[in-house]
C-alpha cells in the first residue's frame, strides 16, 4: 500500500496519541470525519496499523528493571532454532525478542522488579532451555531516550 501525505499524517497522530478522535484528526487536517474513518480502517485492513495499546510507566507499576539478554544458540539447524524460538516465546517475561547479526544470534529485552527476580527467570526458566550456548546480559541503568514511533518521512 503506498502511503499519501493524509495517511502519513494520520498515523503520524495516531502514534503520538492512539486515543484521538476522527473529529480531531479531521479538524487538524482540514478534513470531514468519513473520508478520516474510510483512511483508518484501509490503513487497518492493509495491516499498517497493528493494534492499539496502552504504553504503560514502567516504574509506576514496580517494573523498573530492564535487561537485555544478548543469547547465542548450539545448534543452527531449522528445526533446532525454530524450537528454541517458539520456546523463548514463550517465556512471558520476554517483551520483546530479535534474531540478530553480529557476536550473538538473538536480543531478548525483559522486565522484573528487582534483581532476585530476575535472578529467577535465568535459573528457572532460561537456563531451561537446551540450545542456549552463551547468555550475556545488560541491565539498563538508565533509560534515556524510548520511543514507539516509526519516523515516516
Amino acid at each position: 500500500m503506498k502511503l499519501d501525505a493524509i495517511d502519513i499524517k494520520i498515523l503520524e497522530k495516531l502514534q503520538s496519541n492512539a486515543m484521538v478522535t476522527a473529529k480531531e484528526l479531521a479538524s487538524a487536517l482540514s478534513l470531514t470525519t468519513t473520508p478520516i474513518y474510510e483512511r483508518i480502517k484501509k490503513l487497518q485492513n492493509s495491516g499498517i496499523i497493528k493494534q492499539y495499546v496502552a504504553l504503560l510507566d514502567a516504574d509506576l507499576i514496580g517494573k523498573n528493571i530492564t535487561v537485555f539478554i544478548n543469547i547465542t544458540i548450539k545448534d543452527h539447524h531449522s528445526e533446532k532454532r525454530e524450537e528454541f524460538v517458539h520456546q523463548m516465546e514463550r517465556l512471558t517475561a520476554v517483551m520483546e525478542f530479535y534474531h540478530t547479526s553480529g557476536s550473538f544470534d538473538f536480543l531478548a529485552k525483559v522486565r522484573f522488579s528487582n534483581i532476585q527476580e530476575f535472578r529467577n527467570f535465568l535459573v528457572n526458566e532460561l537456563s531451561l532451555i537446551h540450545n542456549i550456548s552463551d547468555i550475556e546480559s545488560q541491565i539498563v541503568l538508565e533509560e534515556i531516550k524510548y520511543s514507539t514511533s516509526i519516523i515516516l518521512k
